[in-house]
């Protein structure tokens, strides 16, 4: 593993007390608004490519406290569910969002989570939007467009190469803390300030990832996202708007990341548990150093694998956990809560 602590988190602030950016524009007609799933008919290049899926992508202007900040959006399910950064978010008081066609509209923010990066605002217009795809390859082209620096930056487009997959960034914070974003998608699309939250798209129109951050001091090094934890967020506040991830209780790396960190691993693949949190349910059932490798019958590779899991069971719902402990496959049964 790749040991990064030195990143550009891609959102620009500005702090400009009262300052607006809302204009009355005249929509550009050329642009298709119309709620739709956007999809593409056989190999496109890539201006077509662009043509056909940029109004699902926004700029976004998060107003918080003093000021704004400016990052991006791609709308990916029906109803104007737009997938962003947390950080873009964080403590808004509003947020504006910048449609392809010239116009503007409000939003609303109905879930985050810090952890991952992600949040979900939903446009007060429905609007199109794209289709996600997760069969990524090392050198696939893909598309980013965002609105880097400024808003008269938005719908940028830049274009390269999946560079690496299951990329691990330790990330420094301010205060000495250290934290972790695991399985990430490595890209040389070129990605600046603004960034934030926009998609990385394939040859076939779909979403792949979100941008989060680019490695400083380094040139053509972006990280993005994997689609597959926000396509499940999203689908599960489509059904139930007051939707609230279940909660395991504990913090777990990828078995290299724990390897990296000096941690007796032995496995190659699945979620060594790291930290586990007594107020939980599930706090009896597992011991620092178990490595989950299947719940209710569905390996667990990697963190990504874990998430998707618990995203996809209701709080309550009842856990058969195969866990690798001291060299032997245990098996655990668990409830799981919300937090």
């Amino acid at each position: 593993m790749k040991k990064v602590v030195i990143f550009f988190v891609l959102i620009f602030s500005i702090v400009l007390s009262g300052c607006s950016l809302l204009a009355n524009q005249i929509p550009d007609e050329s642009v298709d608004m119309s709620p739709r799933a956007i999809t593409l008919s056989g190999e496109m290049n890539t201006p077509s490519i662009v043509e056909q899926v940029k109004s699902a992508v926004v700029g976004i202007q998060a107003n918080v406290s003093g000021g704004y900040s400016i990052g991006s959006g791609v709308a990916i399910a029906d109803g104007g569910y737009v997938l962003t950064n947390q950080h873009v978010v964080d403590g808004s008081k509003s947020v504006v969002l910048y449609y392809a066609n010239q116009t503007t509209g409000l939003a609303s923010v109905i879930w985050q989570d810090s952890s991952l990066d992600l949040a979900v605002v939903k446009s007060d217009i429905n609007m199109p939007y794209l289709m996600c795809g997760e069969d990524l390859l090392v050198g696939e082209d893909v598309i980013a467009i965002g609105t880097p620096l400024t808003l008269d930056f938005k719908h940028t487009v830049t274009k390269g190469i999946v560079s690496a997959l299951n990329r691990t960034l330790q990330i420094e914070g301010e205060n000495g803390t250290v934290s972790y974003m695991q399985n990430l998608i490595q890209h040389d699309a070129s990605i600046n300030p603004g960034n934030s939250g926009g998609p990385i798209i394939n040859s076939k129109g779909e979403v792949v990832g979100i941008n989060t951050l680019k490695a400083s001091d380094a040139e053509g090094i972006g990280f993005a996202i994997p689609i597959s934890v926000g396509k499940t967020a999203i689908n599960r506040l489509s059904q139930n708007s007051n939707w609230q991830p279940s909660y395991m209780g504990i913090f777990g790396l990828d078995t290299d990341v724990a390897m990296f960190k000096g941690e007796n691993v032995s496995a190659t693949k699945g979620v060594y548990i790291a930290q586990i949190d007594e107020k939980t349910m599930c706090k009896d059932c597992f011991i620092k150093g178990d490595i989950i490798v299947e719940i209710n019958g569905k390996p667990i590779n990697n963190v990504t694998d874990l998430r998707l899991a618990i995203y996809n069971l209701n709080s309550g719902d009842n856990l058969v956990v195969k866990v690798l402990r001291n060299g032997e496959i245990i098996e655990v049964n668990c409830n799981i809560s919300q937090r």
